[in-house]
């Protein structure tokens, strides 16, 4: 599969239904509604509405967006751009004037699944007296 080309252009006067995949960037200026999946950059242009989850390694949104955004490097939010949805991305930023309604998850490579235990003062079996829970108030 030939991997370099000029990508994909969602006119403005174009409605697209389904899912709309291509290796190479996509830009989306109409309407879609659908998954819209590129491996590498997604812009959904000023004049576009999307209706359906976007995925790209770097997406930016001058449009509109409801649905999930996962961006695996950088999702840009333009002054003009709206998102109604959740969203996961390493670096997010949000240009003064864009909305953005939902879910943030950002994920770091420090994350771990295990919880880090409670520091307590009290150690297990010893016996527990009301002073020890309440700090007195002074």
């Amino acid at each position: 599969m030939e991997t370099n080309g000029p990508g994909t252009t969602v006119g403005v006067n174009v409605a697209l239904s389904g899912t709309l995949k291509d290796q190479n960037d996509i830009s989306v200026f109409g309407m879609v509604e659908g998954e819209v999946v590129s491996e590498k950059s997604v812009t959904i242009g000023q004049t576009a509405q999307v209706k359906g989850p976007v995925k790209g390694e770097l997406v930016t949104i001058a449009g509109v967006v409801r649905g999930a955004i996962t961006a695996s490097e950088k999702l840009e939010l333009l002054e003009t751009g709206k998102v109604f949805g959740s969203i996961s991305t390493k670096n997010l930023v949000i240009h003064s004037g864009g909305i953005f309604v939902g879910k943030s998850d950002m994920p770091t490579d420090e994350e771990s699944t295990e919880q880090p235990e409670p520091e307590s003062e009290i150690e297990p079996g010893e016996p527990v007296d009301e002073e020890t829970l309440i700090p007195d108030e002074e």
